[in-house]
C-alpha cells in the first residue's frame, strides 16, 4: 500500500507532473491511499476558504474547489486510525526524536506504519526519524 501525505496529495490536485506520473505508474495490485489526517487537511482547508470568501465570486470559486478536493480524495482509500495506528502512536509520542514532529505527521505516520504502508510526502526531514516508517519524494 501507497500512502501520499497532504503536500503530496496537494501537489497532485494542482497538476504536479511528477506526482501523476508516479502515480499512473503505480501497479493494479498496489492500493493508493490517504490517511484520515490528510482527508480532514484538505476539507478543513477547502471549507476554511468558503468562510473566507469576501464576494459571490470568491464563493463560487472556493465551493468549486471544495468539490474538486472531494472528487480527487474519493479516487483514495482513506485509512482510518485503527487500534494498531492507536499502538504506534503511545509508542511513537515517547520518542525524544519526535518531538518537532506536528500532531498531524506523527499520525499520518501512525497510519501508514500501522497499515505497513510506504508513506510519500515531500517533509523526509520530519518524517526520517520515525522508526520503521518507509519514505519516497515524488514532488522533487
Amino acid at each position: 500500500m501507497i500512502v501520499l501525505d497532504t503536500d503530496t496529495l496537494t501537489h497532485f490536485s494542482y497538476g504536479n507532473e511528477k506526482v501523476r506520473k508516479k502515480i499512473e505508474a503505480v501497479g493494479e495490485d498496489e492500493r493508493l491511499a490517504v490517511t484520515l489526517i490528510t482527508r480532514n487537511e484538505i476539507i478543513r482547508g477547502r471549507a476554511d476558504s468558503l468562510l473566507k470568501a469576501a464576494d459571490e465570486e470568491e464563493l463560487k470559486k472556493a465551493m468549486e474547489r471544495f468539490h474538486r478536493a472531494e472528487a480527487v480524495l474519493a479516487d483514495f482509500l482513506v485509512l482510518p486510525v485503527n487500534d494498531a495506528a492507536a499502538q504506534q502512536f503511545g509508542r511513537l509520542r515517547k520518542d525524544k526524536k519526535l518531538k518537532k514532529i506536528g500532531r498531524a505527521d506523527l499520525l499520518i505516520a501512525c497510519i501508514t506504519l500501522a497499515f505497513d504502508a510506504l508513506l510519500v510526502t515531500r517533509n523526509v526531514k520530519d518524517f526520517k526519524h520515525v522508526p520503521g516508517l518507509r519514505l519516497e519524494n515524488w514532488v522533487d
